[in-house]
């Protein structure tokens, strides 16, 4: 089982005026299904982009905005990845960057990176933290014995609030809303690069909307870095904002140890509705 340094590691291969390419290897630990999670897949190309940006005199080690479009699903295997550096500044350098596997783009990004500190105290914001069960008491995500394989629930461990945990019981609240305790499994403390992975690691909050058995691919996901996270569990709270015939837009906030909101995902992805009226009768 490959931890996450390994797993989202990228080797420089090539270097020109235009672009930067390096080569990668999606490892098949980080996958839902058949796939690679797509926040596993915004690590890869934003650890890329972080190297490409710190050529020269700058110094941007993190990515504080990643937002790609997902052109087809790659498997797991060999991968590149190419690296156009669209600007240097002082306090923020911006890239593209893009993943290719057997010739088909798979992949197209947008990353920004820069130099971010441990996450501070908001002057203002509307965003309150949810309070969760302890650790303990939380369940656990287990990574076998389903009916659809999620390999990644053994590289990143999810323990979920019970109350939002009706869908594994066949008792969804209704609310599409799923919150949880996330940890990386290898024990590797979080940073703003598993943030990536964190924000788009829990089970889809239309499954307490009762909408079970359907995969949910992503289309496009956006995430912004807020700071660098203290050590610890992250807390996790996916909601899904609107539900129509064959989409699906969701929002997940990430919080550190520290209750600080470190991380925010927007993400748009496809879904197969039931022949069944929504909860609530709506």
């Amino acid at each position: 089982m490959a931890g996450f340094d390994q797993a989202t590691a990228v080797h420089r291969r090539t270097s020109n005026a235009a672009s930067i390419g390096y080569d990668a290897e999606l490892d098949p630990d980080w996958r839902i299904g058949t796939k690679p999670n797509g926040g596993y897949l915004l690590a890869v190309l934003a650890r890329a982009a972080v190297d490409a940006a710190s050529g020269g005199d700058a110094s941007h080690p993190h990515p504080s905005a990643v937002s790609a479009h997902f052109l087809a699903a790659p498997d797991a295997g060999p991968a590149q990845v190419e690296v156009e550096v669209l600007r240097r500044g002082r306090s923020a350098s911006q890239l593209r960057a893009s993943l290719i596997v057997d010739g088909r783009r798979c992949v197209e990004a947008l990353v920004t990176c820069g130099h971010l500190s441990g996450a501070g105290e908001a002057w203002w914001s509307d965003i309150r933290i949810p309070r969760l069960p302890p650790e303990e008491s939380c369940v656990l995500a287990p990574h076998d014995g389903l009916a659809f394989p999620v390999p990644l629930l053994k590289v990143v461990e999810e323990r979920i609030d019970p109350a939002t945990a009706g869908f594994a019981v066949g008792r969804p609240s209704g609310r599409g809303e799923i919150r949880g305790w996330v940890r990386l499994a290898d024990g590797r403390p979080p940073d703003p690069l598993a943030l990536l992975v964190v924000a788009d690691c829990l089970p889809p909050a239309t499954f307490e909307l009762g909408v079970l058995g359907s995969w949910v691919p992503t289309i496009e996901l956006t995430v912004y870095v807020r700071g660098v996270p203290a050590p610890g569990p992250l807390l996790a709270r996916l909601r899904a904002r609107l539900v129509t015939a064959d989409r699906v837009d969701e929002q997940c906030d990430v919080w550190d140890s520290a209750g600080r909101l470190v991380a925010t995902g927007h993400q748009l992805a496809a879904i197969r509705l039931p022949n069944a009226p929504p909860p609530g009768g709506q």
